[in-house]
């Protein structure tokens, strides 16, 4: 189904966000609230999984404003596909974000 494959993806991304040292917990069936919120020391990802990339406007929204209320460490981020590709959020439109990794800490900001 769409959403066990939603659910899928949610878990692969937070498998491997733990990889990259984060503390990652999932709010399984968030309906436009971060699917993700991953820790680490300095930066803390509000992330909305898409498969297909798609994000929808007030979602892109929520997950701003939510990783605003973390001033300096609060990345809102889109996880989406091929394989897992994470996408910083710099505005609310739907080309309005740069292409981020969890290379080194304190790279959202």
């Amino acid at each position: 189904s769409q959403y066990r494959g939603g659910a899928d993806f949610e878990r692969e991304v937070r498998k491997h966000l733990e990889s990259e040292g984060y503390w990652c917990a999932r709010a399984a069936g968030s309906k436009g609230k971060a699917d993700l919120i991953a820790i680490k020391p300095g930066e803390v990802l509000i992330v909305q999984c898409k498969r297909n990339g798609t994000c929808p406007p007030a979602e892109r929204e929520e997950v701003r404003r939510i990783a605003s209320l973390l001033p300096g460490v609060g990345i809102p981020i889109v996880a989406t596909r091929p394989g897992i590709t994470f996408r910083r959020l710099v505005g609310n439109g739907p080309r309005e974000w740069v292409e981020w990794s969890t290379d080194t800490v304190g790279n959202g900001a």
